[in-house]
């Protein structure tokens, strides 16, 4: 209950260690195969206090990324550390000069775990910092001025690839619908801008991720019609750098829209509160879109409640709604393979929905999900197969009775072919669950 975050590592060497953050002090345990505690060891990163902007876990060792003032400057450090938290070594990134007010620097990860994308934007003004794990350097560093008018800045949408190099998607609010590309140039020095014209429709969201095996971004989400809140389908894009890119429009049909909103809603109206929460890269070009029914009720309460300054005001309460998720897979050639409806009902009430979602499990040979089937102490955990060809059985995995388990699946961590680890937190209690499949 003292902590300010936490972070499952995952297995480094035979240990599965857990990262732990209290705000100035900074904490490594570890567990066994059978999740019982063998040690916990205390990091210390300098004699000021250290901002972790991230850390990442590879094969024999994990890193982290921290920033600390020394004497009015800021410092963004690396320090790597084996599995047994002895330091291996320590490189400063960058240094700004003469800080009053500590800066907030995020972080991505590519796939792989060996770089890094560090960024910070202020007055619209995005620095980019593009760092290798393995060899303790920065790959390149370069600034983007962001324009303001018509545009919808999201910089969750930021993507790093195994190369280092990074792409930012920004949708473009004007008579016709555009996405402009930004990305760092072959020899790094430079950041690239190019538009992708969508044509008269409306970007409902926006999902991007890097595929490794076809060296190109696909981005995908809704779209519907201008000044619509209904999704008309799902739109496809792939791109790379210097090429033409290819944008697919994959509008629901009528067998779709009926079976998610059933038989007495006009079906042309299309679908509303549906957000692209996943995408699953196939090995062939194609992929198939995870979307998920999510919606969101604020209410306020009549009654006045104090507040902590001793104040007293109306509070509201929050109601959040996670539901069916439709699964959408798309051919190489950008034309739709299959497509089918998940259903589940997740309900929960002011609790930010962290017990609610899924867990994608991905192998070469199926999908899985895995979710609480309800939001509550005792509570079964359901969950689908999926295979390529869009075969689809539910299955009950377990239940949590009498377990004390209230499982967080949302940021569980896949560490195996077979295995997961989801965290668990109920009554102020940490627990890790690890999820181990047999052999089928």
């Amino acid at each position: 209950r003292n902590d300010y975050a936490y972070t499952v590592l995952g297995w480094v060497k035979e240990d599965l260690l857990l990262f732990r953050d209290k705000g100035h002090q900074f904490y490594i345990q570890a567990f066994d195969k059978d999740l019982r505690l063998k040690w916990e060891r205390e990091i210390v990163l300098g004699d000021g206090r250290a901002d972790i902007i991230g850390i990442v876990k590879n094969a024999d060792r994990f890193h982290l990324i921290y920033g600390i003032r020394e004497k009015g400057d800021y410092y963004i450090r690396h320090s790597s550390y084996n599995h047994d938290v002895n330091l291996l070594d320590t490189a400063t990134i960058d240094v700004i000069p003469n800080i009053f007010i500590v800066p907030r620097i995020l972080m991505k990860e590519s796939e792989d775990k060996q770089k890094v994308l560090l960024y910070q934007e202020e007055n619209n003004v995005l620095r980019l910092y593009s760092y290798d794990l393995e060899v303790m350097s920065v790959v390149w560093a370069n600034s983007l001025k962001l324009e303001s008018s018509h545009m919808e800045i999201d910089l969750s949408s930021l993507v790093i690839n195994n190369e280092g190099d990074f792409f930012l998607p920004i949708r473009i609010q004007q008579k016709d619908q555009s996405l402009n590309m930004y990305c760092s140039a072959i020899n790094k020095k430079k950041i690239l801008k190019d538009t992708i014209s969508l044509g008269d429709v409306e970007l409902f969201d926006l999902f991007p991720t890097y595929d490794h095996v076809q060296q190109c971004l696909v981005m995908t989400g809704l779209y519907g019609d201008r000044n619509s809140s209904r999704a008309k389908g799902f739109y496809f894009i792939r791109y790379r750098t210097g090429t033409n890119t290819e944008v697919h429009m994959l509008p629901f049909d009528e067998s779709l829209l009926t079976e998610v909103n059933g038989r007495n809603v006009d079906v042309s109206r299309g679908l509303s509160d549906f957000t692209v929460q996943r995408v699953a890269l196939r090995q062939d070009g194609g992929a198939v879109v995870i979307a998920e029914l999510v919606k969101e009720f604020s209410r306020r309460s009549s009654l006045p409640m104090q507040r902590d300054n001793g104040s007293f005001a109306r509070e509201g309460w929050v109601d959040y709604y996670f539901e069916d998720m439709i699964l959408f897979a798309i051919n190489p050639d950008g034309t739709e393979h299959w497509k089918d409806v998940l259903r589940k009902r997740q309900y929960s009430q002011d609790d930010d929905a962290i017990y609610s979602s899924f867990f994608l499990f991905k192998t070469p040979e199926r999908l899985r999900f895995l979710f609480n089937d309800e939001i509550k102490q005792e509570n079964t955990v359901g969950g689908y197969e999926v295979t390529g060809k869009g075969y689809i059985e539910r299955k009950t995995v377990f239940n949590t009775d009498y377990q004390k388990l209230k499982l967080r699946f949302r940021d569980g961590i896949q560490v195996a072919n077979n295995e997961c680890i989801v965290p668990s937190e109920r009554n102020n209690k940490l627990n890790l669950v690890r999820i181990v499949y047999g052999d089928q």
